[in-house]
């Protein structure tokens, strides 16, 4: 043992050397330091004081030693001891060397910083090297050589001599009363806790045994027969044992009797040894801890119980100052302090330890109250006034259960706490100033810090606050609401759930009690703290339902509002600090989703009611008036702090669509914009510099101008976030506000700013949302969003305008596109994902190609992003780019996204002739001398967007080649570089299943094999066609769609959509458009100008028609195709209102292809007289604004202000009702949608615009068209919400894997049938028509 003893010495004290080198040259060293001699004396590194610190030093390796198994296991923990010692650097030999090192090798360090200083700026990348560099200068030098060489000669002497006196220094005979006194002086530079002395005797050399008679020795001198310095010296020997030893020794049921009169014992010195010694065992992780905190316990337990102990009243408070009382508080906070503690390791033993300390703990709170004396809860509310204690024991499932089982026994401690807070509740309202008083008592001090006495009344009121807490983690927990309705012994009656809580919320209402407006600023004010509990209650959704969300709560919760909006009140209104509070409260109720129902619905949670008497209306009408000032006459108004709390309850409404729905009469909207205007103005007056003379007055009016543009920017703030949603996003463009709250986000998204403090996500999904429609593109666009889009994306592909030097390179990606670069590529492709923003941005816009590029030149339009990164057509922009294979193959990818929008593709094909461009692309892979492609990336990803774009057709009507190799790493289709597309991409419809796709060709000329109802029904020429005849239909046609799918095609829908638009033009309710006749001529029509685009999609649909084989002649069909076309522009443009607006896409005719018209041409195979008749009854229907995008573009059948807004009723009405049904429906798919920053809305836009082609086969798109227009309108909707539904489990799939627009947009709607949707469709409809239909059809009401 003694020469491990040399050896651990000599390591520690080399390794603490290496630790201090690296340290010292880290560090920035003071020019002024003061050089010292080499060659100074070793200072308390020899003769004497060595022996003396080396000896301490070996007395603090006992415990180490203990815990070892073997003599290699101590060596191992000894070399690692200034790890694991936090008292390692306190040890006087170590503060000696620490001081020599200083002394000695400073001088060295500061030379060799000084010499690299000289040099130039040292960077953080080579700081490493350099801390190397001098640190091997330094210990390479003569002085430390020398200095280790004389500590090595020191220290070797020191052990030497230690090792020849080892049975002197270390031996048994050495423990006497002189040593023990010895080792209890402190060391320089410890406290008395932190030394360290052998408690036992050595036997067998190196083998410490402890001896069991010393025990007993100290056992039987602890007891009451003996004098005081007796047991004081016992209890001192006690406190340097080390404690393992003592549970385990057979004295130690008498040691514990002893220990718990010796706590009791009235010295001052015996009650410090006592309380160290249980300091001392609690720090021990020993199972064996639980029998000292019995011992505690009950020792605490005797001073409420013993007859022979005096405790005050609580009326005459608690004297901190008297001796008992401060051994009982010293004592009930070491208590707590492992009742906190051991929480953390009480399952690594067996369940006794953990029964023993909850089953002592319960019976010392059970004490009852004796005379009105204090209580042990008393004193546990002084220093855990939170019940921290409680709160740790009960989150943990393997506690929770047993303390909730072992509370059944002692249901007392839960009476108490709830008949005190009941009474605190009810005595309020008599003694509201003196609660505070004693609450701004409580927070000048810490009620456990210094606190010298309490009052009675501070004492009661610590008591409640203590009950609060436990109360309220009792009624978070399914087990603890149990408990409840609970008998209390000296009331009649049971007590509820509701009624504590309804107690509670009237300590934060207080109506009748009044106070000051001046706001509480104590820690421990009653009505925070009861806020505070609510806020953690009601964000328990189980809790919050089950115990708050109660009507007759609520309306308490908010008579202080209910008192601003009381016409007949005594005009004395409630104080700021009351509103805010139940405003805090009702922002966490807001924040899940039954919280947000419980507001807008009741109690009942009906969602397909509606009431005015919920909670959501009056905090409405409560905004309103305080926003337009309009409030009953109170004696002071509420402040724009309060009416900003309550404006941000209603926007957690408002930002989602039910909650749109429910605060829509109060159009907030315009008195949100109107408080804006005002506040914008009041803002810009302010800004303007005055002269003054007053530094005060200039002080005030600094801060009065402060919280003017706070106030504008909390307006602006909310009213942006009415753009969560599509028909919020029509709201915020009507109130003209839609560039400034752009702005403002922008500023927000460059800051980093989170949304607010109760939304978890960023500004993703509400970017998404405006980038759907033309107005907020533009906004967009101005306020700069769009180039710092292009800068960051940029940024992560190639370099930034101002990109700092690399010392190291970059990792070299592995996938298409790096990941860095794909959260920048979803964002743009988010943005560029509906057509009116593609319009909006690429309408007209040549590309700024130039023949010369720089290579840190970053696009700042999308125009030239697609001339850097999409239109490679010469050398110069393939050679601008530092990452050429990774900036196109994700400029094609953003193509291939961007052309799944039909109206996109044939903007950008119809402009910059991109086709061309990929099929010269593919033509320069050639391999010389033959036909063969090279197969790379780029070649592969050209040749995916040339089938994709060329072919139309659902997920069975056309094939699109993979993006990768397939097995043996061979491509399986050819490539190609000039059309027609290979037959491989093309499959043969011919002789297909009916229910896989539509076989028209064959319905033209074969006749239906059987006769159905359907067809008897419709051939009936005598029937009155109306509403009868409709509903009649109705049920045939959902009959035969569902039991005969395969037989709904052809000629059948052909005549019911004849038959059907025909009856619907004569109901009223249908036909809410007037049937206008054509007015144009054969020569208007020859004569009217298609664009480019149109033409574009004309020659598109043909080469689907011929594809699905139901037009025989392309030229003969392109012809009668274009003149349709034409005339349906000719027809709608007579009920066109030209407004002036900046927007491109109002501009004009409509600026997309009218996919409705080409569908309706292909289902009657290409008649062109029978497509217009049908498409001229079909615009009088209310439909046709749903079914036939075109028809609604700039129609003087708009509101005005939805006809300025350039919003689509599909997007903010079908789009808007489809997220609604989502939010009630599917809230974990519309969820899946907001993390990944993408809207329900934009998609489902995409498909209806374009009338479901590319996603679904032909057979399905001519079902959904008859379907909405027979069976309603809004079955638009619930197709729409039926196909999200089929692709949920994709949806949360592909939200994981970060490319959920990415798949929405790109791939068909794979085992989608129309049919069998049927079911679902009309449980839909019994549910949502309702409120569905009406919105769809009010769409000419302003």
């Amino acid at each position: 043992m003694s020469l491990m003893y040399s050896r651990i010495v000599c390591y520690q004290s080399n390794h603490f050397l290496q630790q201090w080198r690296c340290k010292q040259v880290c560090c920035q060293r003071s020019p002024f330091w003061k050089r010292f001699d080499a060659k100074m004396t070793m200072r308390g590194l020899e003769g004497q004081v060595l022996l003396n610190s080396l000896r301490h030093l070996i007395f603090s390796f006992e415990p180490y030693i203990r815990e070892a198994g073997s003599a290699e296991q101590a060596e191992e923990m000894l070399l690692h001891l200034e790890e694991n010692d936090e008292n390692f650097h306190k040890h006087e030999l170590v503060k000696n060397l620490k001081r020599k090192l200083d002394e000695l090798l400073s001088p060295l360090i500061d030379e060799e910083l000084e010499k690299y200083s000289t040099a130039g700026h040292i960077d953080s990348g080579s700081q490493e090297t350099l801390v190397n560099r001098i640190t091997k200068t330094v210990t390479q030098s003569k002085q430390f050589t020398d200095l280790m060489k004389k500590l090595k000669k020191n220290i070797d002497d020191a052990v030497i001599q230690l090792m020849n006196n080892f049975e002197t220094e270390f031996g048994s005979e050495h423990i006497s009363q002189e040593r023990w006194n010895h080792t209890r002086k402190p060391i320089p530079g410890l406290e008395d806790e932190e030394v360290s002395s052998f408690h036992s005797m050595f036997e067998q050399g190196s083998v410490m045994v402890f001896d069991t008679n010393y025990l007993k020795t100290i056992t039987d001198n602890l007891t009451k027969t003996k004098n005081l310095t007796t047991r004081q010296d016992a209890m001192q020997k006690l406190n340097k044992i080390i404690t393992g030893d003592i549970f385990s020794n057979d004295h130690w049921a008498q040691l514990k009797k002893n220990l718990t009169d010796v706590m009791g014992d009235p010295d001052e010195e015996l009650t410090n040894l006592s309380l160290k010694f249980l300091a001392k065992s609690y720090s021990c992780t020993s199972h064996h801890t639980c029998e000292v905190y019995v011992a505690h316990v009950e020792f605490l337990r005797r001073q409420f119980t013993s007859k022979d102990v005096s405790l005050p009243a609580i009326k005459n408070g608690l004297n901190c100052a008297q001796p008992h009382h401060d051994k009982l508080i010293r004592a009930f906070y070491l208590m707590n302090q492992f009742q906190q503690e051991t929480t953390n390791y009480w399952v690594r033993y067996p369940t006794m330890y953990m029964e023993k300390v909850i089953e002592s703990m319960l019976g010392l709170l059970s004490v009852p109250a004796f005379h009105g004396r204090l209580t042990p809860l008393h004193f546990i509310a002084i220093v855990d006034p939170r019940a921290k204690w409680f709160n740790k024991w009960m989150h943990g499932n393997y506690s929770r259960n047993e303390l909730i089982r072992a509370l059944e026994d002692y249901r007392i401690i839960i009476e108490q706490a709830l008949k005190h807070c009941l009474d605190f509740s009810a005595s309020r309202k008599v003694q509201g100033n003196m609660m505070e008083d004693v609450t701004d008592a409580m927070s000048k001090v810490a009620m456990a810090d210094g606190r010298t006495y309490f009052t009675g009344a501070e004492l009661e009121y610590a008591y409640f606050i203590h009950s609060l807490f436990f109360l309220s983690r009792l009624l978070a927990l399914k087990n603890g609401r149990k408990f409840f309705p609970m008998k209390l012994r000296d009331k009649q009656g049971t007590v509820h759930m509701n009624q504590l809580l309804k107690a509670l919320v009237l300590l934060v209402v207080d109506p009748g009690v009044t106070t000051s407006h001046r706001p509480s600023t104590s820690q421990y004010d009653a009505a925070a703290l009861v806020t505070e509990v609510l806020k953690e209650l009601y964000n328990n959704e189980q809790a919050c339902m089950l115990c708050l969300c109660r009507d007759d709560i609520m309306s308490t919760l908010l008579s202080p509002i209910a008192q601003f909006l009381d016409d007949s009140s005594d005009g004395i209104s409630p104080s700021e600090s009351t509103l805010l509070h139940v405003a805090d409260i009702l922002c966490v109720l807001a924040t899940t989703t039954r919280g947000r129902r419980y507001l807008m619905y009741g109690e009942s949670l009906n969602i397909y009611s509606r009431t005015k008497s919920s909670a959501a209306h009056l905090i409405a009408e409560f905004t309103k008036k305080a926003l337009l000032k309009d409030l009953p006459q109170v004696s002071e108004p509420p402040s724009p702090t309060v009416i900003g709390a309550y404006l941000y309850v209603c926007r957690q409404l408002y930002n989602t669509c039910e909650g749109l729905l429910v605060l829509y009469p109060y159009d907030l909207h315009t008195c949100v914009a109107q408080a804006w205007r005002e506040a914008s103005q009041a803002a810009e007056r302010a800004a303007t510099p005055t002269p003054s003379d007053s530094r005060a007055e200039d002080s005030s009016k600094s801060i009065k101008d402060y919280n003017i543009l706070f106030w504008e920017d909390t307006l602006r703030d909310n009213l942006l976030n009415f753009a969560s949603t599509a028909k919020g996003i029509l709201l915020l463009q009507q109130t003209g506000a839609m560039n400034e709250c752009v702005t403002y986000m922008y500023q927000r998204y460059e800051k980093k700013l989170q949304v607010s403090k109760c939304e978890k996500f960023g500004y993703g999904y509400m970017l998404t949302q405006v980038a759907a429609t033309a107005p907020g593109m533009m906004a967009l666009q101005n306020t700069g969003y769009i180039a710092a889009l292009l800068l960051e994306l940029w940024s992560s592909l190639e370099c930034g305008p101002e990109d700092a030097v690399l010392f190291l390179p970059t990792h070299w990606p592995t996938d298409s596109i790096d990941r860095a670069a794909m959260k920048h590529f979803t964002r743009m492709v988010n943005v560029l994902s509906a057509f009116p923003a593609v319009y909006e941005v690429l309408k007209g816009q040549t590309l700024p190609t130039k023949d010369h590029y720089t290579f840190r030149e970053v696009p700042d339009t999308i125009p030239a992003l697609l001339d850097r990164l999409v239109i490679l057509d010469n050398p110069e922009k393939i050679h601008s780019l530092f990452h050429f294979e990774q900036s196109h193959c994700l400029g094609l990818k953003l193509l291939s996204v961007m052309v799944s929008c039909l109206d996109s593709y044939l903007l950008l094909q119809s402009q910059y002739k991109f086709e061309k461009v990929l099929l010269n692309a593919q033509a320069q892979c050639k391999t010389d001398g033959r036909d063969g492609i090279i197969v790379d990336m780029l070649s592969v990803e050209r040749n995916y967007i040339l089938v994709r774009c060329h072919l139309l057709g659902g997920p069975t009507e056309r094939i699109l080649p993979p993006r990768s190799l397939g097995k043996d790493s061979l491509y399986p289709f050819p490539l190609f570089s000039s059309f027609p597309v290979p037959r491989e991409y093309t499959p043969n419809l011919t002789g297909r299943s009916t229910i896989k796709q539509d076989p028209v060709a064959v319905i033209m000329y074969c006749p239906i094999e059987e006769e159905t109802e359907l067809t008897k029904f419709l051939a009936t020429k005598g029937e009155k066609r109306g509403s009868a005849w409709l509903d009649k239909c109705r049920i045939l046609f959902a009959k035969m769609l569902t039991t005969k799918p395969d037989q709904t095609k052809g000629a059948v829908l052909q005549q019911l959509l004849e038959e059907g638009v025909t009856t619907l033009t004569q109901i009223q309710s249908e036909a809410i458009f007037p049937q206008l006749e054509f007015s144009g001529s054969d020569s208007a029509v020859k004569h009217f100008k298609l664009s480019p685009l149109q033409e574009l999609g004309i020659e598109t649909a043909i080469r689907y028609g011929k594809h699905l084989k139901v037009i025989n002649s392309s030229s003969d069909a392109k012809d009668s195709l274009t003149h349709l076309i034409k005339q349906t522009a000719i027809f709608l443009r007579q009920q066109q209102k030209s407004t002036k607006t900046p927007l491109s896409y109002m501009e004009g005719q409509y600026p997309g292809f009218d996919w409705l018209v080409a569908t309706v041409f292909l289902v009657f195979h290409g008649n062109r007289d029978r497509a217009w008749t049908f498409l001229h009854h079909l615009s009088s229907l209310g439909c046709s604004a749903y079914l036939w995008p075109a028809r609604m573009h700039a129609s003087v059948h708009l509101p005005a202000a939805l006809l300025s807004s350039g919003i689509h009723p599909v997007f903010s009405s079908t789009a808007h009702n489809v997220e609604l049904i989502l939010q009630i429906e599917e809230p974990i798919t519309l969820s899946a949608f907001k993390m990944s920053g993408f809207t329900p809305a934009q998609i489902c836009v995409h498909w209806l615009k374009q009338c479901w082609w590319n996603y679904l086969d032909w057979a399905n798109i001519v079902q959904y068209l008859a379907l909405v227009m027979v069976m309603g309108v809004d079955y638009q909707v619930y197709v729409c919400v039926a196909a999200i539904r089929h692709l949920r489990q994709l949806i949360v799939q592909h939200h994981q894997t970060q490319d959920l627009v990415v798949f929405l947009k790109e791939e068909p709607i794979r085992g989608f049938q129309v049919a069998e949707q049927l079911p679902y469709l009309k449980d839909l409809e019994k549910r949502h028509r309702k409120t569905v239909l009406s919105d769809m059809m009010n769409i000419t009401r302003p």
